[in-house]
């Protein structure tokens, strides 16, 4: 299933605080079955976040596109679908000690979560969509 944000959404979006965001997010990826990382030549990109490396994730493409400008004028937005994200993703990330920045916005990294509780709360989540 696919989803246009609007300028409205956009800005109705930007005016939620990071655990409103985050709210939003899961519910989002629940319905929409995408998660939104950015990549570039060398792969996914990292942030610092609450003295964690991160891996920021998005619920639209819109609102990671948003975040390509300066260093990462180079990158692209890339949707990973849940199931893959569930089954590959988790355990990568937990593997390589990185933590989630969801849906970060401006200068504040969103609610910074490790894969494992990031994932349940996923599951949690499409399950009550069924």
């Amino acid at each position: 299933m696919n989803y246009e944000l609007t300028a409205d959404d956009l800005n109705k979006l930007s005016l939620l605080d990071a655990e409103q965001r985050y709210d939003y997010f899961i519910q989002a990826v629940a319905d929409l079955e995408k998660i939104w990382i950015l990549v570039d030549e060398e792969g996914f990109v990292l942030v610092d976040a609450d003295e964690e490396r991160c891996i920021p994730v998005w619920p639209h493409a819109e609102l990671a596109q948003l975040w390509i400008n300066g260093d990462w004028a180079e990158c692209q937005a890339q949707a990973v679908d849940i199931a893959t994200w569930l089954d590959k993703w988790t355990a990568g990330l937990d593997g390589d000690e990185l933590a989630i920045a969801v849906f970060p916005h401006a200068a504040e990294p969103g609610v910074v979560i490790g894969p494992e509780e990031f994932s349940e709360t996923l599951i949690e989540a499409t399950q009550d969509n069924e």
